[in-house]
């Protein structure tokens, strides 16, 4: 008889957490007169994120220095005023002289051009000022005009948490309400206060279980490099590896816009989130004395940290050791990532486990190849915002209890499915010139060229159009974390009616059945039983012949 599979599916739900979208229109609204005395320019700083900063904390964030550019506007014709200057940070200077209101001073100061910054007036001749304002970027990284924005290039997601970037302010003589085409203005003689975010966004990945009767360890994870399972959780989608950023500004919002392209980006298409805090499990009730379980299914007074949480509220997380705002080491749930707004592909998840009953029996079952997506859509991550995706394994799940799921060949707990043809999720192809895995989908060769920002008169496909799949890659049907050689497991067998084709397999079906009882009474029938028992020199044995 055919063994019986389980499919279990891990449903996934997205929570997304970000900073709030205020705009910035200056501090008071009074205008002095500008006869009586000339007003010098000064700045100040505030860190726009999920919670503000305080003054301190924020400059700390910002490296105590952050990078300025300003221009003015006179008759329609705009020259900069402030060209990459260095607005340094001094505890308790406020003060100390004309330009410095809050701590935070720029003259005396070398800019990044190598100009000696001197004192900035006010000038009530001039229709505006606009000044945009970045920290954390390299030495060789310049803001080059309020319209053009600056371009930054970013080795690596860690790299992200410690540059932040700051909407553009514009400045009248009297402040102004925004219109549909022209963004609120503060008014000149006040500190122009900037409020930072971080360029960078950070993810975090969790479970938990509702099957009844049971709770769920030993998580098994499956991706790129891990041919026969992680206990790492990794998930596969199109994550941003390196590459160039360029922040540039809107004349109606203001808003410091991010985006992800250049002829050097670099993807990954597979991303590892730490390993699972597991929690402890309960015994079903009644049991008072011993009310954990073990992680061999028994009853215990001592709590063991093994399992699955059962709510949303109470998920399992899966915790790394990142490098956050330039420290090394912090241990978090929160993994930095670098933002892709323009991302249009699905997030793959493919996972062993384990489920033990809770009546202290020690009954389990290992289930294997359960599989779910997330779609693109949850996936547009931007600058300064924090994602939590949590997948829940529930008795209506996917995976396989018995044989099949991935193939006929088990290896050690998991099993790798296409051990030998070299495909991209668990067994990288590798380009044999640059030694770099050969993505599966890349950038549209077909879409409309455009101008390469870093080579100008060159041309390159656009990068942030769809990416489609690589010609290069092994041909095969679409699979698990966009790998073609390494299909989605599904049940199935041959169709008799119709060769060459397939239909779900009836004694391996794609769904968990409980096992259920019923009960008849019949006429008692007179028979007789029979126990033979085999005295062999081996382990006793009994049959029974009725």
């Amino acid at each position: 008889m055919k063994t019986r599979n389980l499919l279990v599916l891990a449903t996934a739900i997205v929570a997304l957490a970000s900073c709030s979208n205020e705009e910035f229109v200056g501090q008071g609204l009074s205008t002095p007169d500008p006869t009586t005395k000339s007003i010098p320019i000064s700045f100040g700083q505030d860190f726009k994120a999920v919670t503000r900063a305080s003054h301190e904390k924020s400059a700390e964030l910002l490296g105590k220095k952050f990078l300025l550019y300003g221009t003015k506007t006179i008759g329609g014709t705009t020259s900069p005023v402030f060209d990459n200057f260095v607005v340094e940070y001094v505890a308790s200077s406020a003060g100390n002289s004309l330009t410095n209101s809050d701590d935070w001073e720029y003259s005396g100061k070398v800019s990044k051009k190598g100009a000696t910054q001197t004192v900035k007036y006010w000038d009530y001749s001039a229709e505006r000022f606009d000044f945009v304002a970045a920290a954390g970027l390299a030495d060789d990284e310049l803001i080059t005009s309020t319209t053009q924005g600056m371009r930054i290039n970013v080795t690596d997601a860690a790299s992200m948490t410690s540059i932040y970037v700051a909407d553009r302010i514009t400045a009248t003589p009297t402040a102004q309400e925004k219109t549909e085409t022209t963004p609120a203005t503060t008014p000149y003689n006040n500190t122009v206060q900037f409020q930072f975010r971080r360029l960078g966004a950070q993810m975090r990945i969790g479970f938990y279980e509702t099957v009844p009767g049971y709770a769920v360890k030993d998580l098994v994870f499956y991706y790129i490099g891990a041919p026969s399972g992680s206990k790492e959780i990794g998930v596969g989608s199109a994550f941003p590896t390196s590459g160039k950023y360029t922040v540039t500004y809107d004349d109606v919002t203001n808003e410091a816009k991010v985006s992800f392209a250049g002829a050097d980006n670099q993807m990954a298409f597979c991303n590892k989130f730490g390993q699972l805090d597991y929690t402890s499990a309960l015994t079903q009730e009644g049991v008072t004395d011993k009310p954990y379980l073990t992680t061999d299914g028994k009853a215990s007074a001592t709590a063991v940290n093994a399992f699955l949480g059962t709510t949303s509220s109470t998920a399992t997380y899966g915790k790394g050791t990142y490098t956050v705002d330039g420290e090394s080491g912090v241990s978090t749930y929160f993994k930095p990532i670098l933002p892709n707004e323009n991302n249009s592909l699905k997030m793959q998840l493919r996972v062993d486990y384990t489920l033990i009953a809770l009546d202290g029996t020690g009954d389990s079952l290992h289930v294997r190849d359960a599989y779910v997506s997330v779609p693109a859509d949850f996936l547009k991550w931007k600058p300064n915002y924090s994602y939590t995706y949590l997948f829940k394994i529930s008795d209506k799940s996917n995976g396989y209890t018995g044989e099949g799921g991935g193939g006929n060949t088990t290896t050690g707990p998991g099993r790798d499915p296409d051990p030998e043809n070299g495909g991209g999720d668990n067994d990288p192809v590798i380009d044999p010139e640059t030694g770099k895995v050969i993505p599966p989908y890349i950038p549209d060769p077909k879409y409309p060229l455009i101008d390469d920002p870093d080579n100008p008169g060159n041309k390159i496909p656009d990068p942030n159009a769809p990416l489609v799949p690589n010609p290069k890659y092994p041909e095969g049907p679409d699979g698990d974390q966009h790998d073609p050689s390494n299909p989605v497991p599904v049940p199935s067998i041959p169709d008799p009616l119709n060769p060459g084709n397939t239909i779900p397999d009836p004694e391996n079906p794609a769904s968990l059945f409980p096992i259920t009882f019923d009960a008849v009474v019949v006429e008692a029938e007179e028979g007789s039983q029979t126990v033979y028992t085999e005295i062999d020199g081996t382990d006793n044995s009994s049959t029974t012949e009725h």
